[in-house]
């Protein structure tokens, strides 16, 4: 409110710097409406403050260009064509070179727009990177890279020919993107009625967005003006710490004692996920008496066929031929089959079940992907077609972690995500998915499975195989007992929240 109250200060001295970024919210508005821009959440950052409006451009030429001839001359253009809105917000709010050029202001302007592009690229890789192979991690970390790039971008824009103490404060940018949260969600919301009305919320909204920019100018010409308070930086680190915390005691600290009797009937099988093995993965350390079985009722599934063992290359085949080497395992299996899987292993499960055999009585899922293919394309290599230079990029990416002795990933890979189609089983066997908190930043979609009763665990992808809560509501629901879910309760309302959080920052 303080950063609004001070763009008003300044509006009322310049009235006529509320027209470029007006403007632009109107232009944007327009493509919208000619859908040369998607109407959704993720397009909340294209008519935003610098530099955000550049990171929505490098984002959605990764997921939309068809080639690198293409992307390259449509970036330069575009990072030209911001500079010049920056550039005339600054000459109608007041800022003058010495020269008293136009020309000059936009050539300051655009050297500060090619930088800040340079350090929002690697960003907008790691988001379609972590889109296109549902890795969260990739996100979170792009997340972060983005926000001190932007916020960085965004306080050498401000001081542009005014000098002072820069701005805005990192709770004042905390607070910005509270707004495009905001504006992201409505948006998600209004998309359901057409592009009309998200086209009409965007074009209204640059007046906004210029508020905070002149708000941020008279912060920095005015050291009298207040300035935000820690508030933002503090309902931030809280959150963070809660939710880090939480899925770090789950991860490395937890070691609860297996319950004191197996009384689940049944043989267990547990499945692992991408990139696990025989031996290693995220349910090797799980104890299967925390959910009622003994070891001597246990069996893990291999991805190979009974008895063998496998290694990460074969978790990356094709999954339709993975099912059917699950549905022989669990046929040989006498009594009831009851499975743990991670990740994929529900994938295996949906393809097992739409070729008709024979699947698990009861199985829960932990961690699992929607069942719907991510939004973002990647043609295969050397081809043209939507999302090259993403695929691209997240190839080269790949190559790096590869090279510095990190897991690296196969984005075409059968069994890849964005090279998977979306699977609707015909089953009617007791499903339980239990969703990991942290994976909410790449759930593009519904991330509830209408065949499952879901369940929300508040850690993060690996960390929910030693989640107590999760682990006592497995055991319960193996055990034939009414479990309800979280869909409509409170935790799943954080679930949706989070979603909200990086809706303006995903690829498409």
């Amino acid at each position: 409110m303080r950063t609004l109250l001070a763009g008003m200060r300044l509006l009322r001295q310049e009235p006529l710097a509320l027209l470029p970024l007006a403007l632009q919210g109107v232009a944007g508005g327009v493509l919208i409406l000619i859908g040369l821009w998607p109407g959704r959440g993720a397009t909340a950052t294209a008519t935003a403050v610098f530099p955000l409006d550049i990171y929505f451009d490098m984002k959605h030429l990764l997921a939309e260009a068809r080639g690198w001839a293409g992307f390259v001359p449509m970036a330069v253009v575009l990072v030209a064509l911001r500079a010049a809105v920056l550039a005339a917000t600054l000459w109608a709010s007041g800022a003058r070179p010495k020269s008293g050029r136009f020309l000059m202001l936009w050539a300051r302007c655009a050297r500060l727009a090619f930088v800040s592009a340079a350090l929002l690229f690697p960003c907008a890789v790691l988001f379609f990177s972590g889109a296109a192979m549902r890795y969260a991690p990739f996100i979170w970390v792009g997340a972060l890279g983005g926000l001190g790039a932007s916020l960085w971008g965004a306080r050498r824009a401000a001081v542009i020919e005014a000098g002072g103490k820069p701005a805005p404060t990192v709770s004042g940018y905390l607070g910005y993107a509270a707004t495009l949260m905001a504006l992201s969600a409505a948006m998600s919301v209004l998309s359901r009625s057409g592009p009309v009305a998200v086209a009409l919320l965007v074009a209204s909204f640059g007046p906004l967005h210029c508020l905070f920019f002149l708000g941020w100018r008279e912060q920095v010409r005015s050291p009298d003006v207040d300035r935000p308070g820690r508030a933002a930086i503090a309902v931030t680190g809280i959150a963070a710490l809660v939710f880090f915390g939480a899925s770090f005691y789950d991860r490395a600290l937890r070691s609860p004692p297996p319950v004191a009797t197996a009384d689940t009937p049944g043989r267990l099988l547990l499945l692992g996920g991408a990139d696990s093995t025989s031996t290693t993965g995220a349910l090797t350390e799980l104890n299967p008496r925390d959910v009622g079985v003994g070891r001597d009722r246990t069996t893990v599934l291999s991805y190979r066929g009974p008895g063998e063992t496998y290694k990460g290359s074969d978790t990356r085949v094709d999954l339709g031929k993975v099912a059917g080497v699950v549905a022989e395992q669990i046929e040989a299996v006498r009594g009831q089959a009851l499975l743990l899987g991670h990740s994929q292993a529900s994938l295996i499960l949906d393809r097992l079940f739409l070729s008709g055999g024979r699947g698990p009585d009861r199985s829960v899922e932990l961690s699992p992907p929607p069942p719907v293919p991510p939004s973002v394309t990647v043609p295969p290599p050397g081809r043209a077609g939507r999302g090259k230079p993403g695929g691209d990029a997240a190839r080269v990416f790949s190559g790096i972690l590869d090279l510095v002795g990190l897991p690296g990933f196969d984005i075409d890979a059968p069994s890849a995500p964005v090279r998977l189609e979306a699977v609707v089983p015909k089953q009617d066997r007791p499903r339980l998915a239990i969703w990991a908190l942290g994976d909410a930043a790449w759930l593009d979609g519904d991330w509830r499975r209408s065949d499952s009763i879901n369940l929300v665990a508040f850690t993060d992808h690996v960390g929910v195989t030693n989640d107590e809560r999760s682990l006592e509501l497995a055991r319960r629901f193996l055990q034939g007992n009414d479990v309800p879910g979280d869909a409509a309760g409170w935790r799943g309302f954080v679930v949706a929240t989070m979603r909200y959080v990086f809706e303006p920052w995903r690829a498409v």
